[in-house]
């Protein structure tokens, strides 16, 4: 005697709803907890709402739709290629670092202040994007020239 474990249409439906509804709650609690970190490096709801606003405004990157608001260091210097000086003068919140307790924390920065100091530092997104890709280049032509001498 065979069972099937073949899902019926109506199963498959169910499954998908209650998928959509757990992606949805993990969606809004990210949020929250995102806004209460937020909240805690900006000094209160009214910022956030006016820096909503502000950010509504600004032109986004492929990579920064839907991505939170708060980003690590290593983000903000690889990403937006800000240098540690100026990312001695932005607001950060540390968090423990979740690789390691006894490692050092994490500083996070607000992602709207990183995005508006790099745009400014290289004089708009497509100042940015010239910078990023300049850096890739330059990365890739020294790479290349660690390992010509594997391939003569």
């Amino acid at each position: 005697m065979s069972q099937s474990s073949t899902l019926t249409e109506e199963q498959k439906e169910l499954i998908r709803k209650n998928r959509e509804k757990a992606l949805e709650i993990q969606k809004r609690k990210r949020k929250e907890r995102e806004e209460k970190e937020l909240s805690d490096v900006t000094g209160g709801q009214e910022k956030i709402a006016k820096r909503r606003k502000e950010e509504e405004d600004v032109e986004l990157e492929e990579f920064e739709i839907g991505a939170p608001l708060l980003v690590t260091k290593k983000e903000a210097k690889e990403r937006y290629c800000l240098p540690e000086g100026t990312l001695a003068v932005c607001s950060f919140v540390e968090k423990e670092n979740p690789h390691r307790k006894g490692w050092n924390k994490m500083k996070l920065y607000e992602r709207f202040e990183i995005r508006l100091r790099a745009r400014k530092r290289y004089g708009g997104l497509e100042g940015l994007i010239e910078e990023r890709d300049e850096r890739a280049r330059k990365k890739f032509e020294k790479d290349l020239d660690k390992t010509k001498h594997i391939f003569k």
